[in-house]
């Protein structure tokens, strides 16, 4: 296996004129074949206004920046390809631990095959907890992107999971006020990438209810949009019922094991 090198677009000793260049003709051949990433030649034409947008790739080692700008475009050609409400969940890479069992079992006074149920059902949750971020773009995808909206499939640009030209506006996604780690977050540090997540927390007679941030979407969204008698309208009742029919399509989505 040749060695891999970590390479960002701006490490190549190239001008902005050879990257569109090189972009038009690999874009316009893999266009022939897949016209489903059309929408790559907006979001090309916004990142290249800022080099740094653009993702660290691991290419071998002696690669051009046309093998990068090729690996680019694929990897938005295979996200397009792997729709989240479409895949089947793998099992978990590492076995449950017996440990955590023990003390489930004998604090419930479950027996072994109501333990065995209860561990069975945390993997579903976990399973679905790992789907939903993904789900989640899906969702808003297929609500914006009449809006002019673009979904930054497949870790198209840094940090950034939808954008529209527009501005450009530069918009992150998190399902949780807490899920953003601490690299995504020192991306973001001195660019106009904007954040929303969906679910935050407040208190109700003393007690934590989900606090959904819809509302702060759609009118990120709808500052962008001229389209007359068109607008975002994004809702979690909506959302809910999006997930149910993902679920019922596709009940291999999520698993047990």
């Amino acid at each position: 296996m040749p060695r891999q090198e970590r390479k960002k677009l701006s490490d190549f000793n190239v001008t902005k004129v050879e990257i569109e260049d090189a972009f038009k003709k690999l874009f316009s051949d893999c266009l022939q074949h897949n016209e489903q990433i059309k929408d790559l030649n907006v979001i090309f034409k916004i990142a290249i206004t800022n080099l740094s947008l653009f993702p660290n790739f691991n290419l071998p080692t002696g690669s051009t920046y046309k093998d990068y700008i090729d690996r680019w475009i694929h990897g938005y050609s295979e996200a397009l390809k792997n729709i989240p409400s479409e895949k089947e969940a793998s099992p978990k890479l590492s076995c449950s631990d017996p440990a955590i069992k023990t003390i489930v079992q004998n604090v419930t006074k479950a027996s072994n095959a109501e333990a065995e149920q209860q561990n069975s059902h945390h993997n579903l949750f976990m399973s679905a907890e790992n789907i939903q971020g993904n789900l989640l773009e899906e969702y808003i995808n297929k609500n914006i992107r009449p809006l002019d909206w673009y979904w930054c499939a497949g870790n198209v640009l840094r940090a950034v999971d939808f954008c529209s030209p527009k501005g450009p506006v530069l918009l992150q996604i998190k399902n949780k006020s807490n899920t953003e780690n601490s690299s995504s977050g020192a991306i973001r540090i001195g660019t106009d990438i904007k954040k929303w997540y969906r679910l935050g927390t407040k208190t109700q007679n003393r007690v934590k209810i989900p606090d959904y941030k819809w509302e702060k979407l759609n009118e990120i969204i709808n500052q962008t949009v001229s389209k007359k008698g068109l607008k975002a309208s994004m809702n979690e009742e909506d959302y809910q019922n999006f997930l149910a029919t993902v679920a019922k399509k596709n009940s291999k989505i999520i698993t047990d094991k």
